[in-house]
Parts: structure tokens; sequence; C-alpha cells
């Protein structure tokens, strides 16, 4: 699904016209329309407040995801603050991770399996359900 699908979808689901849409966050009607038609994008300042409004995270307001999670965190997040340190974590692994060779990415994966069995053999994982979330990598090309 492209952004513009995702931004008509949900001010449809929340019952707007673009004109209350546009109201809302402060742009011209005609901007609204531009969007949802592909012929002009958002900077990113609109765009968090797109996923505020419609309190999704960006990923799902751009349409890369159809993950609903909500663009807020939880009481619970926002007082676990290891949570946002293993997001933190999590992040530069997978972008090391990204930068490996094959035999560098096997590796890993051959430790994180011997780990993760040892866990699940001595009953020390974490239920399936307790964490949720994703990470999105993109490989920047540039232009030399």
């Amino acid at each position: 699904m492209t952004f513009q699908e995702r931004l008509k979808q949900l001010r449809k689901e929340h019952g707007m016209t673009q004109v209350q849409l546009a109201e809302k966050l402060g742009v011209a009607s005609g901007t609204v329309a531009m969007w949802e038609t592909g012929k002009r994008s958002p900077n990113f300042e609109m765009i968090d407040n797109i996923c505020s409004l419609f309190d999704r995270r960006i990923d799902y307001v751009m349409g890369s995801s159809d993950d609903q999670t909500p663009y807020h965190m939880s009481e619970e997040e926002e007082t676990d603050p290891s949570l946002s340190q293993v997001e933190d974590d999590l992040t530069e692994y997978a972008l090391k991770y990204a930068r490996l060779d094959e035999f560098g990415r096997r590796a890993v994966e051959a430790i994180i399996r011997v780990e993760y069995e040892r866990c699940r053999s001595d009953g020390a994982l974490s239920p399936a359900g307790a964490y949720s979330g994703s990470i999105r990598i993109s490989r920047i090309v540039s232009e030399e």
C-alpha cells in the first residue's frame, strides 16, 4: 500500500473529509488532495502530525507495514526504560548484521539458534507474545 492510499484510508476510517483533515493539520484542503493523489508529499514534521492524529506508527502511515500499533507508547512501555534500550540495541545489531558478509551472517545466526535452544531447554525464554516490534533496514544508494 502507498502513503497516498493509506492516508485516504485513515481519513475515511475516521469519518473525515479532506477539508476536515486539512483543518486538523493546519494546511489547505488542496494540500491533502495533492497528498492523496501523489502529486505532493508531506514533510517529516507533517508526517509526524499525521501519525499523532491517527495514533499510528510511521511505517503504517507510510504504507510499508500493516502493523496498526499505536503511535504512542503504552503506559508500561513509558515506565520501562529497558524496553527502549533493547530497541536501541536491536537496531544497532541489525545495522551491523546487514553489513556482514555471508560467513558472518551464518555465524551470528548459529549463535542465536544455539542460545535460543539453551534458553528454551532451561525454561528461560520470555513468552512468545511478550514482545512485538519491527525493524526496517534500507540500503542507501549513493550517487558517486
